[in-house]
């Protein structure tokens, strides 16, 4: 076993950075519920969609959902899919710390107004949705 990675020093590093004041949230997701998680950062008509990109989950997860047959909603509630911290910055600041930051930072998704409550939507991820500087997971 290898002990979990603490993120405490880049996120400080990332905050701490005057050009990255378009930090607006950070939700800390240290195994399950994903979803849950990343709604609590979220005020009222806040919402985020979530690229759907099978090759950024960890192998572990994989063979979790192959061997239970578990969906991949439930997946995503139950799991962190790999995901370990989420930054809510601006388009700015997001385009910024994933050239500054290389390979331990890459785009998720995007934040969407006018939604209701918690609400987390999972759409495909294209090479142009978002820059990021992971072609797939790595740890």
């Amino acid at each position: 076993m290898e002990p979990v990675v603490i993120y405490v020093k880049q996120v400080l590093d990332i905050v701490s950075k005057a050009s990255n004041k378009g930090i607006k949230g950070i939700a800390h997701v240290p195994g399950g519920g994903f979803i849950d998680t990343i709604c609590r950062v979220f005020g009222i008509g806040i919402g985020a969609l979530v690229y759907n990109d099978p090759c950024s989950v960890p192998p572990d997860f994989k063979w979790i959902q192959k061997a239970g047959g578990i969906e991949d909603g439930e997946m995503k509630r139950t799991f962190n899919m790999g995901i370990r911290m989420v930054l809510v910055v601006s388009k700015e600041v997001s385009e910024r710390v994933v050239k500054e930051e290389g390979e331990m930072v890459y785009c998720v998704g995007e934040v969407f107004s006018d939604s209701p409550r918690d609400s987390v939507q999972f759409i495909e991820w294209s090479p142009s949705s978002c820059p990021r500087a992971l072609p797939g997971w790595k740890d």
